[in-house]
């Protein structure tokens, strides 16, 4: 193994980490925890702008990245109708429906390691390599993925201060 298959190999286990953690969130009753939420919102929002921005460059990419945000928000409605809230001595919780996180957590997956490979298979041109971000397939499910978060923590908050006390 060569220093070139270190990079990848690490982003890979950063994602498969990562991943771990979101399905995990996916699952049981939540603790919630506005800052997070917002911290969470925040993080998505700037990595959407930056992907925006970057896309600006290729058309194709840009209308790939809007259609995923914009069949996002619908998700996150739905998410949102089928997420338990509750108030307890313990503090304030919510249950997510797990079915749409997981999904959508699946679908990036998927792609993810559908481009790695397709990308690893490619011959390479030593005076070009193959661009991992020039799908808007991958924007459009990259999207998807940030709007319904977004929505849906957004939501989540909203929601959570109508919630009555015990």
């Amino acid at each position: 193994m060569d220093s070139t298959h270190i990079v990848p190999l690490l982003f890979v286990c950063f994602i498969a980490w990562r991943m771990y953690i979101r399905l995990r969130r996916n699952f049981g009753r939540q603790a919630l925890q506005p800052k997070r939420l917002v911290v969470r919102i925040v993080i998505l929002a700037v990595v959407t702008c930056g992907l925006a921005a970057f896309s600006l460059l290729n058309s194709h990419l840009l209308i790939g990245l809007g259609v995923g945000l914009a069949l996002g928000l619908p998700l996150a409605w739905v998410g949102l109708r089928l997420t338990q809230f509750e108030v307890t001595a313990e503090g304030r919780f919510y249950t997510p429906h797990s079915s749409i996180g997981v999904a959508l957590t699946i679908l990036l997956v998927g792609r993810l390691v559908y481009r790695i490979m397709l990308l690893s298979t490619i011959s390479h041109n030593p005076t070009q390599s193959p661009a991992f971000m020039q799908s808007g397939l991958s924007f459009c499910v990259f999207g998807l993925l940030a709007s319904y978060y977004m929505a849906y923590y957004i939501g989540v908050l909203t929601r959570s201060r109508k919630v009555p006390s015990p």
